[in-house]
């Protein structure tokens, strides 16, 4: 194990590359992946992955080639300290408020990717960025430690899992050197099966323990009431998380973007003399009924399907339009990063609102401010794109 540090450098370096030239740009069948990883073995993603993790460490061990002093937050604030992030996490499932996604938008993660992707970012987000990379001069990884909802997200969702780094008391010396080494600071030496939901796998205390097998990753070792009880909590969550996919799934919402027979499909009226192209996305809102009678933002635009690109939250979104008898007939999302349960909540009232008035100049729709200005200016690029 060992060894495991270059292994860790090699992929996190590998999914910086990747993620600079695009191939995690739009990345569902790769999170599914992950997903599963964590929900057997645990946060991955976070240690080995995340762009912006991999930043703290870099300018971590920076500051230890500048003899800088690495500072620990003392045992006691840190039990405190530590449910930041999952207050964050809840302010954004709960109350989703423009407040809350203000705030988010300072998130030096997504800015972080977003910049690596080569899309511009506000002065003051690059500021918050460079803030957090300085601080991991002197604190290992201080954003994942308090501020990273998504790393709190994740680590929920790995606290059922079946393999995870467990200690061996017998052959356990009580130096405490991996207490030291971990970038979360977790006491893994008071452990058995390490379930902490800040674990990132990263394996810093497994490289730092001096007795060979003292720490390993394997399956967990339960004692069997220990098996019963797991199982039930396992199968609770499971069932609940299933139950949950497909009444979603059933009622169009798709969270894993899968197909539903049952969901409508749109169609346009004869009298359109156009007929929308197939397209994998959810979401499409069409004029079937009523014409309208004042021409607004499709006036001198040729018949077509024009496509255009606005920012999200989390990156790009793409859109296209349907222009025929120089009116606006369809608006359909067909590419977005954006968390759904946001980003629905502008795309159920931001199309349907461009069609029936006719104009881009539409209300973003509260708790999604930056989903709908991403969906309206695809709008307003995708009517440019039909003069390139």
């Amino acid at each position: 194990m060992k060894k495991i540090q270059k292994y860790r450098l090699g992929v996190q370096i590998l999914c910086l590359v990747l993620t600079i030239a695009g191939f995690f740009a739009d990345f569902r069948g790769t999170m599914l992946v992950i997903i599963g990883l964590m929900l057997l073995s645990g946060v991955f993603y976070c240690g080995w992955v995340c762009p912006f993790g991999f930043m703290q460490d870099l300018f971590s061990k920076l500051g230890s080639l500048l003899c800088i002093k690495k500072r620990k937050m003392p045992i006691a604030i840190q039990k405190v300290l530590v449910f930041s992030r999952y207050i964050l996490l809840g302010l954004v499932f709960l109350i989703g408020s423009d407040f809350i996604f203000s705030i988010m938008s300072f998130d030096p993660r997504v800015n972080f990717e977003k910049l690596l992707l080569g899309n511009m970012v506000a002065i003051s987000f690059i500021g918050i960025l460079c803030f957090f990379v300085l601080i991991a001069l002197f604190f290992e990884r201080p954003f994942c430690n308090y501020f990273c909802f998504e790393g709190a997200k994740y680590g929920l969702m790995s606290y059922f899992r079946l393999f995870t780094i467990t200690r061996d008391k017998s052959l356990c010396v009580n130096c405490k050197k991996c207490d030291k080494a971990c970038p979360m600071n977790i006491e893994v030496s008071k452990c058995n099966n390490l379930r902490a939901l800040q674990c990132i796998n990263c394996f810093q205390c497994v490289s730092s323990c001096p007795v060979k097998g003292s720490l390993h990753y394997g399956k967990t070792n339960m004692k069997k009431r220990e098996k019963k009880r797991y199982l039930a909590m396992l199968t609770s969550v499971l069932v609940l998380i299933g139950a949950f996919l497909v009444y979603n799934i059933y009622n169009g919402d798709n969270p894993l973007n899968i197909k539903n027979k049952h969901h409508a499909e749109a169609n346009v009226d004869k009298n359109t003399m156009i007929e929308p192209l197939p397209s994998t996305s959810d979401e499409i809102t069409v004029i079937t009924d009523k014409c309208v009678e004042n021409l607004g933002d499709g006036s001198g635009i040729a018949d077509g399907v024009y496509t255009g690109k606005g920012e999200g939250f989390k990156g790009t979104i793409t859109v296209q339009v349907t222009v025929n008898n120089e009116q606006i007939i369809a608006v359909e999302v067909i590419e977005n990063r954006d968390d759904k349960k946001w980003f629905n909540r502008a795309n159920d009232v931001i199309p349907d609102s461009i069609v029936d008035s006719q104009s881009t100049d539409a209300n973003v729709v509260s708790g999604a401010t930056y989903s709908s200005r991403g969906i309206i200016d695809g709008v307003k690029d995708a009517l440019k794109n039909q003069n390139r």
